[in-house]
């Protein structure tokens, strides 16, 4: 599997506030990467947590504090970012955590020149700051969730829900972590469809590269190499489950002090990755 970056919102459907907003978090992030868990880590930065910011800033009850600053890419103007604190450095941390566990998993399962690629690729992970002691216990869960999703894949396994689990149990420990209460219960339900989602569709998107590398597919075990417009439709139907039931704890949310966010939060699962679904399934109705 890839590393993702499906979780977008759709830019014109953004009021002009939450665009800034949205770019402010992107750029925001990818500073506290380069100085929390090292400059080769922002390489590794994706769309997936910003999104995870957003919702954690919501639950933590942070506004946050943009800034005008340049970077090493933009060195000419100045770019709204957001200000580094505890939601940025935690997300910034449990992110590295899951591309170090998912670039061992890929050298793991690659061969021939993909897994010297992959190996090459695992390299660079050598130049990220070691995890800290308050997350171990998060590094721990997501090592277990990484090798049962590996038994599981070496199995060849065909239960497309099985693997899905997994992932979106990963995703609901990171997206909970350090939460309590009602808080935690919503980032855990959010955190677990969105990692549901994420697999199947990344599962679909990967199917030519797969069956290339001769590598784990559940879609292509399922079935097989080409999908018909019924499976299309199968699955995207079963995509839309898990933005219903993430749209379901998202209205759960305070949002009175986070009215940009929520215009984010909102487009990202109501629009934008219903966008991401049909494209990547290439269905123009359904």
């Amino acid at each position: 599997m890839s590393v993702f970056g499906y979780v977008k919102p759709q830019i014109p459907e953004l009021k002009v506030r939450e665009n800034e907003l949205y770019r402010a978090t992107y750029c925001g992030l990818c500073r506290t990467m380069g100085k929390c868990t090292g400059k080769m880590s922002k390489l590794t930065l994706n769309y997936d947590f910003v999104f995870l910011v957003l919702l954690r800033k919501v639950l933590e009850k942070r506004t946050g504090e943009i800034k005008m600053r340049r970077c090493v890419a933009h060195p000419l103007k100045k770019r709204p970012m957001l200000e580094i604190d505890d939601t940025l450095k935690y997300c910034a941390r449990s992110s590295i955590i899951l591309t170090r566990m998912k670039l061992k998993d890929n050298i793991n399962d690659s061969h021939g020149f993909a897994k010297l690629k992959a190996k090459i690729v695992g390299a660079v992970s050598i130049f990220f700051k070691k995890t800290d002691k308050e997350l171990k216990p998060l590094e721990e869960k997501t090592a277990d969730c990484i090798s049962r999703l590996t038994a599981l894949e070496r199995e060849n396994c065909d239960s497309i829900d099985a693997v899905a689990c997994i992932f979106g149990e990963l995703l609901a420990n990171v997206a909970s972590f350090g939460l309590e209460g009602v808080d935690k219960r919503v980032a855990e339900e959010i955190g677990y469809h969105l990692g549901r989602w994420i697999y199947v569709i990344d599962a679909i998107d990967d199917m030519e590269s797969d069956i290339k590398t001769q590598s784990y597919n559940p879609i292509v075990n399922s079935f097989g190499r080409e999908l018909s417009e019924n499976d299309k439709k199968l699955l995207h139907s079963a995509a839309m489950l898990e933005l219903e039931a993430m749209s379901k704890s998202i209205e759960l949310i305070d949002f009175s002090a986070h009215r940009d966010v929520e215009g984010i939060l909102k487009n990202t699962v109501y629009i934008g990755m219903i966008a991401q679904t049909e494209k990547i399934l290439k269905l123009t109705s359904c």
